[in-house]
């Protein structure tokens, strides 16, 4: 049965930096992975995570990772060849801070021509929160196959990326290293994250 809208937590990075599984890191007694399916799930009830291990699928449904290695792009590619909805929300596992109405301003957005719907804050582009419509799969698949892994640069050869801005940046907080994750933990997320 096809429905309008899906979400995906990318789930499936190495955690090299960090050194050891990001998802399963925990603020405030909830892990990073719980965080980003609850929010998703205030979306829409059709939630699954792309990549990971197969622990995770205790928690929500696994979309098998058709492109194994191949990054974030990857797992969007994978998400949305095995997706029955038109548009998707994707987001990472590691930006625990995004809130639902950051989503439903780019939800909000979301209509054709458009093929994808990204958060922008400081000028800065979060590919890994946004949504995508369908019809960005074969660009974003031909991208793949060519080698091109940025997903920044995958989007943008759409050609029809909208970008929503918005003005506070720690809700686009990644975190990729200890130090990121000490600070976010922090009672202030005031703070620059690298």
């Amino acid at each position: 049965m096809t429905h309008s809208l899906a979400a995906f937590l990318l789930a499936g990075g190495k955690s090299s930096r960090m050194g050891r599984d990001k998802a399963l890191l925990a603020i405030n007694g909830e892990t990073l992975l719980e965080r980003g399916l609850r929010t998703l799930r205030a979306l829409t009830p059709h939630v699954a995570i792309s990549g990971g291990n197969a622990a995770l699928a205790a928690h929500a449904p696994l979309v098998l990772d058709l492109w194994p290695g191949q990054g974030p792009l990857g797992g969007i590619v994978s998400a949305l060849q095995q997706s029955q909805a038109q548009w998707n929300v994707f987001l990472a596992v590691d930006m625990p801070f995004v809130p639902e109405e950051a989503f439903h301003a780019m939800i909000a957005a979301a209509v054709s021509p458009c093929r994808v719907v990204v958060a922008e804050s400081d000028g800065r582009l979060h590919p890994l929160c946004g949504v995508y419509s369908r019809s960005a799969l074969p660009i974003l698949a031909r991208e793949l196959e060519a080698g091109n892994l940025r997903v920044r640069d995958a989007i943008e050869a759409t050609d029809a990326l909208l970008r929503i801005s918005f003005s506070r940046r720690e809700w686009f907080a990644n975190l990729n290293t200890p130090l990121d994750f000490e600070r976010a933990r922090a009672p202030r997320l005031d703070i620059q994250l690298t």
